[in-house]
C-alpha cells in the first residue's frame, strides 16, 4: 500500500499499488476486469481509483471539486500497473467442466524446458496474431499448455521427487484441451498470460538471458525462444541432461543454469585470449 498525503485537503489516505496488495484483497480478476473494459477510459480508470484508493468520503467529495481535478488526474497516473500485468500469480487454478486445472508455480521453477518453450511461442502468435480469432486461439492453446490436472496416482508414483502437482505436459493432451480453454473468461486467461510473461521474464533474466524488462505486457522471451534450437542442440550435444527430448523434459532453471555456466566459461576464456 502506497501512503498517500494530500496537502490542499490536509489528508493522509492510502493507494493500492500492486497485484501483491490486490491479492491480499481477494479481488484480482474484478478489478482487472474492469480496467479491461475500456482501458484508455477516463470514466474506468475513474471507476478503479474508488476501489484502488481507500480515502473518507469527505476526502472523495473535495476530490471531486473542479478545482481539485489536478489531484484527481494525478492519483489516476498511478494506476498504470494494473494494465501491465501482475508480478504474482493471479489464482491458483481454474474449473472447467467439473474439473480442476493447476497453473504453474509462482516463479515458473518447477517448469519443464518444453513447457516453457511451447507455452511462450502460443502467447507470441497471441500478440502478434492478425484476427481476435486466431488471437484467442494462441491464448486458449497457451492456457492448456501450462493449465494441467493434477497427477493421478500411477504419475505422483513415478515421479515422487517432482514438486510439480501438475499432470505431465502432453503436446497430445493439450491439442485435445484447448477449445474448452477458449471458453474460460478473457480476462482471466489476459491475468495468467501476463503473470506468465513477467515471472518468464524475471527467471530469464536471472540466468543472464534475453528476457526484456517486463515492464510491459509485451512478450519479451520471444528473441530467446526463437534462438532455443541453437542453444538446446548444444546442451544436448553435451550429454549432462542426456539428449534433445531429455533435456526438453528437464526443469527450465536446471537447463537456464547450464546454459547461464557454459556462457561464462566462453566469456572467461575470450578474457584470457584477448590478454594473451
Amino acid at each position: 500500500m502506497k501512503k498517500v498525503f494530500i496537502q490542499e485537503l490536509d489528508a493522509h489516505c492510502q493507494l493500492v499499488d500492486s497485484y501483491t496488495d490486490l491479492r491480499k484483497r481477494g479481488d484480482v480478476v474484478a478489478i482487472v476486469k474492469a480496467a479491461y473494459l475500456n482501458p484508455l477510459s477516463i470514466p474506468v480508470k475513474l471507476e478503479l481509483l474508488r476501489k484502488l484508493f481507500q480515502a473518507p468520503p469527505e476526502v472523495w467529495y473535495q476530490l471531486e471539486q473542479p478545482e481539485n481535478h489536478d489531484e484527481l488526474w494525478r492519483l489516476m497516473s498511478h494506476l498504470e500497473w494494473v494494465w501491465k500485468g501482475p508480478e504474482v500469480k493471479p489464482l491458483h487454478f481454474i474449473r472447467l467442466r467439473g474439473k480442476t486445472f493447476l497453473l504453474p508455480d509462482e516463479d515458473l521453477f518447477f517448469l519443464s524446458t518444453s513447457e516453457f518453450v511451447v507455452a511462450t511461442a502460443h502467447l507470441i502468435g497471441f500478440w502478434t496474431s492478425k484476427t481476435d480469432a486466431q488471437g484467442a486461439e494462441s491464448l486458449a492453446r497457451f492456457m492448456a499448455t501450462i493449465t494441467r490436472p493434477k497427477k493421478d496416482v500411477m504419475q505422483r508414483l513415478k515421479s515422487k521427487d517432482d514438486p510439480d502437482q501438475r499432470e505431465v505436459f502432453s503436446s497430445v493432451r493439450t491439442e485435445s484441451r484447448w477449445k474448452i480453454f477458449a471458453k474460460t473468461d478473457i480476462v482471466t486467461q489476459i491475468l495468467v498470460a501476463q503473470w506468465f510473461n513477467n515471472a518468464g521474464n524475471r527467471l530469464l533474466k536471472r540466468y543472464g538471458m534475453t528476457g526484456g524488462s517486463g515492464d510491459d505486457a509485451m512478450i519479451n522471451q520471444g528473441v530467446f525462444v526463437q534462438d532455443w534450437e541453437r542453444q538446446i542442440v548444444k546442451v544436448a550435444e553435451s550429454q549432462v541432461y542426456g539428449n534433445y527430448d531429455a533435456v526438453m523434459s528437464r526443469s527450465l532453471p536446471e537447463v537456464l543454469s547450464y546454459i547461464d555456466l557454459k556462457n561464462e566459461e566462453i566469456r572467461r576464456q575470450n578474457q584470457a585470449n584477448r590478454r594473451n
